[in-house]
């Protein structure tokens, strides 16, 4: 009986009490997700500025250490030895020859860069590779290829270029001898894929016109090509200009590098003109000038 009156007496929530909590309720849960959603999006910033900024470094890495080693033959070169850099502007599909081929416009105006060198092998066989010299696929490469003795040319050629991966997202890739057993000797090509993210590639070549063996213009390829081939022989210093992407789409960031070409007449400049995807919400630009540490043909023999 009195169990009975105690639940008659307890009090209940009225209607509007319990809408009144509701609605409270979901504010809290509102702004708890509100807040979720913009520390997500904070880390997801901060993750992919980072991933670019390491694959900005990396693309770097790659490209100089290749035109640091373009030139190198342990022995002087024939005069039909072909150009240790050659490249070409807007160029996708390319293909292999003393200048790069293009099948088709590069991917966001991108150019090609083709870079030639030889290996350092063992005393004992120059066939195999004693790890001093590397190309873009990471396998070490010997001072002659497999079954070349003799030959007068050089022993790797590193096709650089960007292409579009299967996802739709553009990708640095290298094209590089194809090895067995892993050795170099006439196995045809491999594509592989460097770094993604790389919108765009720009390139502008130092050149020797007098032949004081200093730079006297900075030219794109297509430029130094009408000077004729030959003038490939005389370049001195490349300049790369990289602009990277993230994979996440919103309104585009200020990306530094482009505002900074206004006015200049190089790699950087190139960049203004090349039809990058705007809609990507973090870009940076990566640039550096290499200069070419083994001489130019042009100074053993005639160019």
């Amino acid at each position: 009986m009195a169990a009975a009156m105690m639940r008659r007496a307890s009090p209940g929530f009225s209607l509007t009490e319990t809408m009144v909590g509701l609605a409270l309720g979901l504010i809290v849960a509102a702004v708890a997700a509100a807040a979720w959603l913009a520390a997500l999006s904070a880390y997801r910033s901060a993750v992919e500025r980072v991933l670019i900024e390491e694959r900005g470094q990396r693309a770097l890495a790659i490209l100089t250490a290749l035109l640091r080693q373009a030139g190198w033959h342990p022995e002087a070169l024939a005069a039909s030895a072909p150009p240790a850099v050659s490249g070409a502007d807007d160029c996708g599909q390319p293909a292999m020859g003393n200048v790069p081929a293009c099948g088709r416009r590069g991917v966001a105006q991108s150019d090609a860069l083709l870079v030639r060198f030889s290996g350092h092998g063992l005393p004992h066989d120059a066939s195999q590779p004693d790890h001093t010299m590397v190309d873009c696929s990471g396998y070490p490469v010997a001072a002659q290829a497999a079954g070349a003795a003799g030959q007068d040319g050089f022993v790797v050629d590193n096709l650089i270029y960007v292409a579009t991966g299967t996802d739709g997202e553009p990708q640095l890739l290298c094209r590089y001898p194809a090895r067995r057993n892993g050795q170099i000797g006439g196995h045809g090509w491999t594509s592989g894929a460097l770094i993604r993210g790389v919108a765009t590639l720009q390139l502008r070549y130092a050149i020797d016109t007098d032949g004081d063996q200093r730079p006297d213009a900075l030219l794109p390829a297509a430029q130094i090509q009408a000077l004729g081939e030959q003038a490939w022989h005389r370049v001195l210093a490349v300049q790369i200009a990289l602009a990277l992407q993230g994979e996440h789409r919103g309104p585009p960031q200020a990306t530094a590098g482009f505002e900074a070409a206004a006015g200049r007449d190089d790699a950087l400049a190139d960049l203004r003109a090349a039809a990058v995807d705007t809609q990507r919400a973090t870009r940076r630009v990566f640039a550096t000038t290499v200069r070419l540490r083994n001489a130019p043909r042009c100074e053993e023999t005639l160019c």
